[in-house]
């Protein structure tokens, strides 16, 4: 087989490739596209989402579903045993998330996915647990076999080829030799989608398992396409909807205009939401469709995910909490703990002074912060349990080079101060940390003896 193609060419033909690329084509008329620059959501600019008139208030609760253990692996060089992950449900359970996504078209196999929902149920037993998307009755036969109750089906905003994805059956039928083509019938439309769908649906409730509707790429849905398919899902059964922006190209107005107009258009469904951190906007547009109406935030340890990540589990909880007032049932005080686990387990560090959770987030700098600390800080950090932690930085001038000196038990003249200043800073230049406080020693007692 000679290597001269590349992605969806291996598995389909050139004539289906030109059809997924006109569709996608078509679908960017709507966007805010520039070709080979950018392509954001067209909701983003128009005055319905900016100015649209949102409720008064927060709900008293939201459930913050983990989806960590579905998108750690799609971190680049993360790869997890089942003990890891075993270890990190068991962390997520103990600070009480009660909600989780383990797969992604089940491409776990299912051993690994029955222990984990065994695992789960032991410490939850009311735990929602969602293991995968699914397009086939015998994958809700096995999703119920090793545990789960919930599952999504999937629709990406448009049709046809176009709706092939890597994950779904025809790639792994073509890998297989299997005749897709003559047996695959994609929707073309929405009725049609339902049409497909309605028979999966009404399987899973006699299952005895919840279904989802998931509409992925939500940047290239409109208004209108979103009305439709939220009432045509809901008269087919789905009891929720996730709205899933992947590309990270809606602002969190137009993530609460989408939130808004399902909620219109079908309001017995819950709605979730699953945010990407571009624009370091995920949090944000999660607080928006929250407010809109959203009953679900999708989330991850650290942030973990493709792309710019997901939202950070720590960081959406101790937004809701904090700053709303809205429950979560996260332990916060175990926060930074995740953080340090997601670590070890990942072998991906977050930026020191990551919010909310990083090690030096509750650092101070300057003699008046350390006076009073909520000049610039809003939040203990025991909430989080994390710490503050005190550093000489370049920064220091001479009432801070005495401080440190004082408590290193240093004693020094004015002119003696001045001087270990000036040689700390010069170190600080050379090693480009920060001194630890023998380091600091050292060049004080150097100093003093040459004076």
């Amino acid at each position: 087989m000679p290597l001269k193609k590349k992605g969806i060419h291996w598995f389909l033909t050139d004539q289906e490739v030109k059809v997924v690329r006109d569709e996608l084509d078509s679908l960017r008329a709507t966007a805010d596209y520039e070709p080979e620059k950018w392509c954001l959501s067209g909701l983003n600019r128009k005055p319905e989402a900016l100015g649209l008139a949102l409720p008064d208030h927060m709900p008293k609760k939201v459930k913050l579903r983990d989806i960590t253990l579905r998108t750690a692996e799609q971190t680049a060089g993360v790869v997890l045993t089942i003990a890891e992950r075993l270890r990190m449900l068991r962390a997520l359970l103990e600070i009480g998330v009660s909600s989780f996504e383990l797969t992604y078209y089940a491409r776990q196999n299912a051993e690994a996915l029955r222990e984990q929902c065994k695992l789960i149920k032991s410490m939850n037993p009311d735990a929602e647990i969602e293991a995968g998307q699914i397009t086939l009755k015998e994958s809700i036969d096995q999703m119920v076999d090793i545990g789960a109750n919930l599952i999504a089906i999937k629709c990406p905003p448009c049709f046809g080829t176009a709706s092939i994805r890597p994950g779904s059956e025809v790639p792994k039928a073509e890998w297989e030799g299997r005749d897709w083509r003559s047996d695959w019938r994609p929707p073309r439309n929405i009725p049609e989608l339902a049409e497909r769908n309605k028979p999966l649906i009404d399987y899973a409730t006699k299952r005895g398992i919840k279904t989802c509707a998931y509409i992925s790429s939500l940047p290239y849905a409109t208004k209108e396409f979103l009305e439709e398919y939220a009432r045509e899902m809901a008269n087919a059964g789905c009891e929720s909807i996730i709205l899933g922006d992947g590309p990270g190209a809606l602002a969190p107005q137009a993530f609460a205009y989408a939130v808004t107009i399902v909620k219109r258009a079908a309001p017995k469904l819950k709605v979730t939401v699953h945010a990407h951190n571009a624009f370091n906007l995920g949090v944000a547009r999660c607080i928006a469709g929250v407010q809109a109406g959203a009953e679900v935030v999708e989330v991850s340890v650290n942030g973990s995910g493709n792309l710019a990540g997901q939202v950070d589990l720590a960081h959406a909880a101790a937004a809701f909490e904090l700053l709303y007032r809205v429950d979560t049932g996260i332990r916060l005080d175990q926060l930074t703990a995740l953080r340090r686990l997601g670590e070890d387990i990942f072998r991906v560090r977050v930026a020191t002074d990551h919010s909310i959770t990083g090690d030096t987030y509750f650092s101070p700098e300057d003699v008046l912060t350390k006076f009073d600390p909520w000049i610039h800080t809003s939040v203990a950090p025991s909430v989080f349990g994390n710490e503050a932690r005190e550093y000489f930085a370049q920064t220091a001038n001479p009432w801070e080079m005495l401080d440190k000196l004082t408590e290193l038990n240093i004693p020094a003249e004015k002119h003696e101060v001045e001087a270990i200043l000036k040689e700390v800073k010069a170190e600080f230049l050379i090693r480009k940390r920060v001194l630890t406080d023998d380091e600091i020693r050292s060049v004080a007692m150097r100093v003093k003896g040459a004076a």
